[in-house]
């Protein structure tokens, strides 16, 4: 057999193990010892409503294993899965091995979503459109990109039911994360930014998908 054949197969072989390997969460029985769930949702909490959002007072740290996750918002909400990528390679995905593109409002509407193309890559969230359903800013406010951190392992479960055009319900912290060696990883607290930096980082403590 040609040499670069054998290469090519073992190579297509080892990308469809990792691409086919179910993506892991080893940090979240560790936090679910230590970490406190918020009790239920908000009364306002709908999907045609944005995300609930109140600042921490104080910003407690939970710290498990060499991270330190600063609590710096009490985050909740209801909103249509746009997209759902799950991550297996890279610091991150030890933390967040699922990332979804979530839209409420109108971007939970069929007439709008089926207008807008919507993809993701590389942590981030892409959009297109062959002309605008609803006006740019519209689209931007009521739809992102999120990293989910199951704070348990029940809520990581859960969130791997989550699909495209299935609604969730998720309740826990907006949090920024360090590690010991010096690396970090921030979340957005504004659903009207865009960019490197526009993803919320969520510590999720209850979900719900249906």
């Amino acid at each position: 057999m040609n040499k670069n054949l054998v290469v090519l197969t073992l190579l297509s072989v080892i990308a469809w193990s990792i691409w086919n390997t179910p993506p892991n969460a080893p940090l979240a029985e560790r936090l679910a010892t230590v970490v406190e769930s918020p009790a239920g949702f908000a009364a306002t909490v709908s999907v045609e409503n944005p995300p609930l959002q109140h600042e921490i007072a104080g910003r407690p740290v939970v710290r498990v294993d060499d991270y330190e996750f600063t609590l710096v918002a009490d985050f909740q909400l209801e909103a249509r899965v746009l997209g759902r990528r799950d991550y297996r390679r890279g610091p991150e995905s030890r933390l967040s091995p699922i990332d979804l593109a979530l839209g409420w409002g109108p971007m939970a509407r069929d007439e709008i979503v089926d207008q807008v193309s919507i993809r993701q890559r590389g942590r981030f969230y892409f959009w297109r459109v062959d002309s605008y359903p609803i006006p740019h800013a519209e689209i931007v406010r009521n739809s992102a990109n999120m990293h989910m951190i199951p704070a348990s392992p029940e809520v990581f479960a859960e969130l791997k039911r989550a699909e495209r055009d299935r609604h969730i319900r998720l309740r826990g912290y907006l949090v920024n994360v360090d590690h010991s060696d010096g690396w970090y990883w921030r979340t957005s607290t504004t659903r009207n930014d865009t960019g490197n930096g526009a993803c919320e980082l969520i510590l999720v403590t209850a979900v719900q998908v249906y």
